[in-house]
């Protein structure tokens, strides 16, 4: 927690803490923002559809940021009408007397499109260093803006749980796991609580680490983007059910949920599931798979002694019949929705937490003394796994909580030091890696910074770095597996979701002298895949093709490629286990089954000239033949 919380959000902290295992707070987001019970240009801050349904608002109201730092509203208002319409909000939930949380949809830095344009490479760009770091912390300013304008009666700051970044597990944001090697994405967390919290002196901040799920209970999978304790107060986790309230998604759920209880506890943090909802939203009546969902996912959390120690649940937002996530009473012509006496039953059980469940004075008037951070440093750039093409590079270092007598770094096993001189305006400790050209040969080593504190004490922060370009790859191929430096840089390219592993094998290949592994498990997850960002111009080709070896499973795989903006899938067999060249028509691709919009959509030449992402999946079908398996792939290429 930071040190300077103030006491509203020091005592909110040490609530969170002591619910857990007592009751599980429930969570709306925009409950007061948008309904169906009521119009969104009459939104007062009170009408609420859960309040409607139960006849009491959310335990946790959930907010955004918005597109542009602004705030959301309702319509098409100017900025400054959604900055005070949003403040407003969180002022209305704070007399209810709600703990309120903030997610952040932001445009994309790099292209000027909506927070789900994955082009441009955002992230090292919005750094220090990078052309958009302006852009971006413009738009931290302006939420730094909100933060101290939304005060309570007494004029103290509101407290808010902010969710920066959330489910980059995922690759459909900006920011997720396709476009953010994992140590881009920590570094881009830190920088933005270290901007609000040090720079902007936002003191009424919790973080939240959000990456989504599902990890099928994998602690490492749940980490691999982990900020550091320093950084985030609430293991936070997003897990949405495709499945109609299957078992196996309710015992994926519940495997994760008892991992981060866990985990918070070892890290003294707060535990929470920050989204959950039926994929998609509710239906009409008639045309939901699980009426009972609400009191089936309940009755699995409470089944579990560690799951059910999360603090809170939050759904997503009712913005009115054509997507919702809570459901409503009767209203106007509208007959009450199917799963309300389920939702019901849900609010009335006594390990969930509505709005009069919440004691001011146990949430909000708690006595609690903040500690200090021990002192610690970190290397901003260039990041872990970084690739350093360039003779000169500027290296950024962040010492906190501690008084530097000097700071320097070392390069692999030469001992000679390079000093870091302090630069006030940024906060840094800047210097030049400087490399001479002859070493940039695609090799890897070690960038190890030493701060020497008074009292003899130090701070050491080691990682590696790369040197030199990788090889360019021929026009057209994905991948051949030949010129990783090793599996570390390897999974740096490919980020996983869901539970699984990748490895370079030197035997089956396809050509060459490696492939890759790719070993899964369906356990406590119906899917699991690999992502990586591609880029470059197909539009003269014609197929693609690959050399894999399957396992004989007879699961389905996906081979998806985003380009156009649109995903499209072919699935080739898994069926045998001999190894085969395969060639796949781009004309036999097809968009995603999900993305009903562009059901008819193929892919064009234009398509084929604007490519994002290149993703492997392996989806579990009812005939599968086993549950985990093993299958290798090479020589991945457009001809």
């Amino acid at each position: 927690m930071d040190p300077d919380a103030t006491p509203r959000t020091a005592s909110l902290f040490a609530y969170l803490r002591s619910q857990q295992g007592k009751g599980i707070l429930f969570g709306h987001q925009q409950d007061t923002e948008f309904g169906v019970t009521f119009p969104a240009e009459s939104a007062d801050g009170f009408q609420s559809d859960v309040k409607a349904a139960t006849g009491e608002h959310p335990a946790v109201f959930g907010w955004d940021f918005g597109h542009d730092g602004y705030g959301s509203a309702p319509g098409s208002p100017t900025p400054e009408e959604n900055f005070e319409h949003t403040v407003g909000l969180v002022k209305a939930a704070d007399k209810i007397g709600g703990v309120q949380t903030f997610s952040a949809h932001m445009d994309n830095f790099a292209t000027g499109g909506a927070f789900d344009d994955t082009d441009g490479g955002v992230v090292p760009r919005i750094m220090p260093g990078g052309d958009k770091n302006h852009a971006f912390t413009e738009y931290l300013d302006r939420v730094a803006r909100i933060a101290k304008a939304a005060v309570d009666e007494n004029g103290e700051p509101i407290p808010l749980v902010f969710r920066p970044f959330h489910e980059n597990a995922g690759s459909w944001f900006w920011w997720g796991a396709a476009h953010a090697s994992s140590s881009q994405y920590i570094e881009l967390f830190r920088y933005t609580v270290e901007y609000l919290r040090d720079t902007k002196d936002v003191h009424n901040f919790l973080y939240s680490y959000s990456p989504g799920g599902g990890f099928s209970g994998t602690r490492d999978a749940f980490l691999r983007t982990y900020p550091g304790d320093d950084f985030v107060d609430v293991l936070g986790y997003d897990n949405y059910d495709s499945s109609g309230g299957s078992r196996q998604w309710l015992d994926g759920l519940v495997a994760d949920l008892g991992t981060i209880t866990r985990l918070a506890d070892e890290r003294g943090k707060v535990a929470a599931l920050t989204e959950v909802g039926v994929s998609g939203a509710l239906k009409e009546n008639g045309q939901n798979a699980d009426t009972a969902w609400y009191t089936h996912v309940l009755a699995a959390l409470k089944s579990d002694p560690a799951a059910r120690r999360i603090a809170w649940m939050l759904t997503w937002t009712n913005y009115g019949t054509g997507q919702f996530f809570v459901p409503y009473p009767a209203t106007g012509a509208l007959a009450e929705h199917e799963m309300l006496s389920d939702f019901r039953a849900f609010a009335a059980d006594d390990f969930t937490v509505l709005s009069d469940g919440l004691s001011r004075r146990e949430v909000w008037q708690r006595k609690v003394k903040t500690a200090d951070h021990a002192p610690a440093i970190h290397v901003v750039s260039p990041v872990d796994g970084a690739r350093i093409t360039e003779p000169n590079t500027t290296v950024r270092v962040r010492v906190s909580d501690a008084k530097t007598k000097s700071i320097s770094f070392t390069v692999g096993t030469d001992r000679v030091k390079h000093p870091l001189t302090y630069d006030a305006s940024s906060g840094y400790f800047t210097g030049t890696l400087a490399v001479p050209e002859a070493a940039l040969v695609n090799t890897r080593t070690d960038l190890t910074v030493t701060a020497e504190l008074t009292g003899k004490n130090r701070l050491i922060a080691q990682q590696q770095l790369v040197l030199g370009k990788k090889p360019a790859a021929a026009p057209g191929v994905v991948d051949d597996f030949e010129s990783y430096a090793d599996e570390s840089e390897l999974r740096a390219t490919y980020s996983a979701v869901g539970a699984n592993s990748i490895s370079l094998s030197s035997s089956p290949v396809g050509s060459g002298e490696r492939a890759l592994r790719f070993d899964y498990d369906f356990g406590l997850q119906n899917y699991t895949g690999i992502t990586r960002r591609i880029e470059g111009d197909w539009s003269g080709y014609s197929a693609l093709s690959l050399w894999l070896k399957a396992d004989g499973s007879q699961q389905k795989m996906v081979l998806q490629l985003v380009c156009g903006g649109v995903a499209y899938e072919a699935y080739p067999s898994l069926n045998g286990t001999e190894g085969q060249n395969i060639s796949i028509p781009f004309a036999d691709f097809r968009p995603a089954p999900w993305d009903i919009a562009n059901a008819s959509r193929r892919i064009t030449a234009e398509d084929l000239a604007d490519l994002s992402q290149f993703n492997i999946f392996i989806n579990q079908v009812p005939d599968g033949k086993t549950s985990a398996g093993a299958i290798y792939l090479d020589d991945l290429k457009a001809g």
